[in-house]
């Protein structure tokens, strides 16, 4: 896992949140702070984060807007609500804008080490299948061009993908 931004109007709780990221022993490179979903969408714009911890109530734009706007980024990161509502509908509305989870106020070191360490097994498994996904393709390509049956047409159709 390369960059976390955690998304919280309240500073204690951002940084509190941010504290234990850094010692729950989950690799990273950088741990990014902002206090509302605003300030988030423009780091996101500009910076390739992969998990996006977000409270749901935040003024000037609040998680559940923010995860919706995030989803039309080419690459969106993985996203955490964390609230202090223990409401359904909030719980709902998330997981249907793509989250994957929803943590409680106020956060237990021990699901925060256990989400966050299953997000880097997924974006692992991930560059893993990205990483096979291009070599299968360098090998496809490999027999087109050597092929003499490979016409022109699908050399440009294989430069396309």
């Amino acid at each position: 896992m390369n960059k976390i931004l955690v998304v919280e109007d309240e500073k204690l709780i951002r940084q509190g949140i941010s504290a234990m990221i850094k010692r729950s022993g989950v690799p990273y490179e950088e741990v990014i702070e902002c206090s509302n979903g605003l300030q988030a969408l423009d780091i996101l714009k500009t910076t390739r984060i992969d998990v996006m911890l977000t409270d749901i109530r935040m003024p000037k734009m609040n998680g559940i807007e923010l995860v919706q706007a995030v989803q039309e980024l080419d690459n969106p990161p993985l996203s955490v609500a964390v609230s202090g509502y223990d409401d359904f509908s909030y719980a709902v509305e998330m997981m249907r804008q793509g989250v994957r989870e929803y943590i409680l106020k106020p956060v237990e070191r021990d699901k925060l080490k256990e989400v966050l360490t299953k997000l880097d097994e997924e974006l692992n498994n991930r560059r893993l299948d990205e990483e096979k996904t291009e070599l299968t393709d360098t090998k496809l390509l490999k027999y087109f061009l050597q092929d003499s049956g490979t016409t022109s047409d699908d050399i440009k159709l294989i430069a396309k993908k």
